[in-house]
């Protein structure tokens, strides 16, 4: 979640009205913290929150015992409507007279996302991923979800679903797409990145969430394990990078990504691969706020490419490891300068592409010694973070808060003479938590009515800039028309941490955004070997960036996505270090005995009206006023041309249903007799649904109008090219190939199918640059689509623009001659001998041509 764009925005606000909230009500001094003339300070009261403790943990009492393993595996699409927010980037929300999020006519607005940017279409389709592991009487599911972080509710209304058993024993991990859907979290705290919380979204994750948990344990079935380190990943940035430069040494040097890359392979008894599960951070963040298009992102884009080495749909499920400070390296693959709706869709594939070959080393590297018979065991608990600032005492006691009066002026010593910190610290002296911290050389605001007392000394450190919760929530409410409750906020009390124990090997999850000095430090304090301690970020809750304290203290962005300062992050990493030292024990312990109450998920009601739709399923017999499509395009047809060539764009428009009652899903076919039609696969054997195919949705009216019927539009646009993992043409230089034939649109939707007329698909004309020498002719052989979207090239061009035929055997034929073999070179240039004069005809691999006269 990145705050950075708004801080500008919000600063005008505070400092233009002074003392007074951008509704024009008195901000308090220091509203809500009694005092009394004497005695000392006590926490902040919690009343305004409502809590429930979890129930014991499943199993709990007796013995872990070996057992012979089970595994199933499950996956699905998410389906969430659009016009749900997309979440992540703060940037998305409309503040300070902002008009909307799309150009004109289109600036758009939905009851779901409410004065964030709402979700316009799919690009890649988010998925739940579900692992079950069963051994010794002991049952536990693995979730990941294609959503950008996770939210306590999650985990305790699946175990609660899924029965006692099941408690404390689900795990619910997050892909941190910057470009999945908003509105599902009940931490108010967050919702300046996510929108208002909406049970409709809410809901329909548990409920999905919980499909697919019951579906891996109906599919359990005696499988082996096996586990890979490779602590030399990516050492070249290819996959990911720094993102961080105040941890380098010195700072800003670019230090290296995450490199710690852990392997989990689960095959069949019969030794089938069943799942391949990479874990190693990575930033979601190729796309930027300006994608409205639900995208699954960098992650997304590891996860196919892998899908696609085997040749069976096998679970494909990446776990997040240090996220914290990693970014997605990769390389552009489409040029959006000045268009609008645009997005480099293909970048987030050549992520996946530079990390394969690494990723399957691990994967084979796992199967060496792979067991068949393994002791499990599962623990949670939640823990409590602030208002009582004696929670945040680690390192044995050796660093901790002065107590929180909201008054007390701090010293100013940060660091002593040898370079340690000074505990107990008085600097963050904030009873109701603070947020938006960093130093002065971040962007952010320094606010002397929202500070930290004694911070305008300390400009180098983080505390410069942090604001208390109690004295900015309002001004946040009024700006993002969200609901947060009076500080503190009640999602910032608690958080939720796990710990799974499979054989001699210990997974801890952390609620939040690890840096690497966090991740360390848990494998640090793990009870089993370092190397053998896999650490699972944006897992179980979220409660921001986790740091260090001297990670926090030392600035950038990260530490104003956090709520209880300095110690908070190592605080939690310790919490969960404490679980899993439970579960290396021989006992089956309660691990919900040592945890406290968790805020209790809001019960809301969304009251949003649905449209009619009486023609959902049918082609509009005229072209509408306004159709939304990729780049902005003008649409001709609602249909597809009868043919067309391969690299250009084909597009279909139906009239479907409100976003509310369901997404309709879209898949190419072919015909392979008369009248009977096949649907196009990649080679794992999944369906062409997505990344090869867009969708975006237009109603109209575009803004809701009371007593005005709507019309909900649907388009989905495919690129002519070879897709994804397609079988004997997997190379990215083959989709030029796409095999020539004749196609449809299908779309399904729960309440309606439709098809498209039938399009041909014939090889496409290539352009030729010609320069001549002699006799000899030199050809440049290319294709262009200024509106493509798809890889094409791996190499340095632009997919949408001018893609040299590089490396490429082409037939050649001059005049009357015979046909001739040759090869263009890296550049796409071949040379003609005899070609000057004569009409020269070129040929490549797929049939795909152009005639030249030199």
């Amino acid at each position: 979640m990145d705050v950075r764009a708004y801080l500008s925005g919000l600063g005008a606000c505070l400092l233009a009205l002074g003392s007074f909230g951008c509704d024009g009500t008195p901000m308090p001094e220091d509203a809500g913290m009694e005092r009394t003339d004497a005695g000392p300070p006590v926490p902040a009261s919690t009343e305004h929150c409502a809590y429930e403790a979890a129930p014991p943990t499943g199993g709990a009492g007796g013995t872990v015992t070996s057992g012979p393993l089970m595994a199933g595996t499950a996956e699905a699409l998410l389906d969430l409507p659009l016009g749900t927010a997309v979440g992540s980037y703060t940037a998305r929300a409309e503040t300070l007279g902002n008009a909307g999020f799309l150009p004109a006519p289109d600036q758009r607005h939905t009851d779901l996302a409410v004065a964030f940017a709402p979700s316009v279409g799919i690009e890649t389709i988010p998925r739940i991923r579900g692992l079950a592991l069963s051994s010794g009487g002991e049952s536990v599911v693995i979730l990941k979800v294609d959503l950008s972080l996770s939210y306590q509710g999650f985990v305790h209304d699946v175990e609660r679903a899924l029965g006692p058993e099941f408690s404390g024993k689900v795990i619910v991990a997050t892909s941190h797409s910057h470009s999945s859907f908003g509105d599902y979290t009940g931490h108010s705290g967050l919702k300046l990145g996510f929108s208002e919380f909406r049970n409709t979204v809410y809901s329909a994750l548990v409920t999905q969430l919980t499909e697919v948990a019951r579906a891996a344990l109906a599919d359990l079935q005696p499988a082996q394990i096996g586990f890979h380190l490779d602590p030399e990943f990516d050492l070249t940035n290819a996959v990911n990078r720094d993102r961080r430069g105040e941890d380098d040494v010195p700072p800003g040097s670019g230090g290296p990504g995450d490199q710690q890359l852990f392997m989990i392979r689960v095959d069949t008894e019969a030794g089938e691969p069943m799942a391949m599960l990479p874990v190693f951070g990575i930033h979601g963040t190729i796309h930027s706020e300006d994608n409205v298009l639900i995208s699954t992102d960098s992650i997304g884009g590891i996860e196919r490419v892998l899908e696609e080495s085997f040749d069976t749909p096998v679970l494909v499920m990446h776990l997040q490891g240090a996220g914290g400070d990693t970014s997605p390296a990769g390389q552009g693959s489409t040029n959006c300068s000045g268009v609008e709706v645009c997005a480099d869709f293909g970048r987030p594939e050549t992520v996946g592409i530079a990390a394969l070959s690494e990723i399957r080393e691990a994967y084979d590297a796992a199967g060496a010694a792979m067991q068949g018979e393994v002791a499990l065991e599962m623990l949670t608990r939640t823990v409590p973070l602030g208002p009582d600032w004696t929670t945040f005492r680690i390192r044995d006691g050796g660093l901790e808060y002065t107590p929180w009066d909201a008054t007390t002026y701090a010293d100013g010593e940060v660091y002593d003479s040898s370079g340690n910190l000074i505990s107990p610290i008085d600097e963050f002296n904030a009873p109701f938590g603070a947020a938006l911290c960093g130093n002065g050389e971040t962007a952010g605001l320094h606010l002397q009515r929202a500070a930290l007392r004694g911070s305008d000394t300390l400009r180098e450190y983080s505390y410069y800039n942090c604001l208390r919760v109690d004295q900015i929530v309002g001004v946040l409410r009024t700006l993002f028309s969200v609901e947060i409750e009076d500080a503190p906020i009640c999602e910032t009390t608690t958080t939720t941490v796990s710990a799974l124990r499979i054989g001699d090997w210990m997974i801890g999850t952390l609620p939040g955004e690890p840096v690497q000095d966090i991740r360390n430090l848990v494998q640090e304090l793990s009870p089993v070997a370092a190397d053998h301690t896999i650490v699972v970020g944006y897992s179980q809750d979220h409660g921001g960036y986790l740091l260090r304290p001297e990670n926090w203290l030392a600035g950038g962005y990260e530490p104003s996505i956090s709520f209880w300062g300095p110690l908070e992050g190592e605080y939690v990493a310790e919490q969960t270090a404490a679980v899993m030292a439970l579960a290396a024990t021989p006992e089956r312990e309660d691990g919900n005995a040592g945890g406290v109450p968790h805020p209790v998920v809001p019960m809301v009601t969304d009251d949003i009206p649905l449209d009619d739709a009486p023609l959902a399923g049918t082609v509009p017999e005229t072209m509408p006023d306004y159709l939304l499509a990729h780049r902005f395009q003008t649409l001709a047809s609602l249909q597809p041309p009868p043919t067309i060539e391969r690299i250009d764009n084909a597009f279909f428009t139906w009239i479907g249903d409100d976003p509310l009652r369901g997404t309709p899903r879209i898949t190419i076919e072919r015909e392979t007799a008369p009248d009977t039609w096949e649907t196009v696969v990649r080679r794992s054997g999944r369906p062409v649904q997505d990344g090869d195919i867009l969708l975006t949705w237009t109603p109209n009216p575009i803004l809701r109008q009371a007593g005005v019927p709507r019309t909900h539009y649907y388009t989905a646009e495919f690129q002519v090219a070879a897709p994804m993992g397609m079988s004997g043409l997997e190379a990215v230089e083959d989709r030029r190939g796409f095999p020539a034939g004749t196609y449809r649109f299908h779309v399904v939707h729960p309440n309606y199918t439709v098809n498209s007329d039938p399009f041909e698909v014939v090889p496409a004309t290539l352009d030729a640059a010609v320069e001549t020498s002699g006799s000899d002719a030199t050809v440049t052989l290319s294709f262009e689509n200024v509106n493509g979207y798809r890889l094409l090239d791996v190499r340095g061009a632009r997919s949408n623009e001018v893609v040299p035929i590089r490396d490429a055997a082409v037939e050649v034929t001059v005049g009357m001659g015979a046909p001739m073999s040759l090869m263009t070179n890296a550049d796409g240039q071949v040379t003609v001998p005899g070609g000057v004069g004569n009409i020269v005809i070129i040929t490549d691999a797929f049939g795909n041509t152009v005639t030249v006269n030199p």
